[in-house]
């Protein structure tokens, strides 16, 4: 994609996934929210609302990284206004932050899988975890077996994408 050709006045946010821990070891989602002027950050350990501070009032580890992916967000989209010769409507100083209530998993080895649906459904209803507080752990349509789908689903997303190079024969093998 040419980012020049991206015109900024039609960003409504810009997010990514983070990797976090030391080793790194559970993904988090940081979003640029410009339609409301806040950041947000998507955790599905905690579920949302938790503080980016410590109680010393130190930025916790996860606002440091956020901060420091912040610092290219915001040097990119003052770049797109400069090429596109517009004035930024918002100084990125008077966003706040959020942490959303976000859907909360089940273990410690679907951090990954809920970063993804978060990505790709940031924005709207979030369908994949409609109804997902009212789910149980276990059983056929359990939590387990949700998240089971949840796996297929991406990784034939990926398989099929126009992207893939080798999409023609992954096709072909599944047939």
């Amino acid at each position: 994609m040419d980012w020049k050709a991206i015109d900024p006045t039609k960003l409504e946010y810009i997010m990514t996934p983070a990797i976090a821990g030391n080793p790194g070891s559970h993904y988090v989602c940081f979003v640029v929210n410009f339609k409301s002027h806040k950041f947000e950050f998507l955790n599905s350990l905690t579920g949302g609302g938790e503080k980016l501070q410590l109680p010393n009032g130190e930025p916790s580890l996860y606002k440091q990284m956020f901060d420091v992916w912040l610092n290219e967000v915001e040097a990119f989209v003052t770049e797109l206004y400069k090429l596109w010769k517009i004035k930024m409507p918002f100084q990125f100083t008077t966003f706040n932050w959020d942490t959303p209530k976000a859907p909360t998993q089940v273990d410690s080895d679907n951090c990954g899988v809920f970063c993804m649906k978060f990505l790709d459904e940031w924005g709207g209803e979030m369908q994949s975890f409609k109804g997902w507080s009212k789910l149980r752990k276990h059983g056929d349509n359990g939590k387990i077996a949700k998240i089971m789908d949840l796996r297929i689903d991406l990784c034939s997303a990926i398989l099929t994408n126009s992207s893939n190079s080798r999409k023609e024969q992954v096709l072909k093998d599944a047939t």
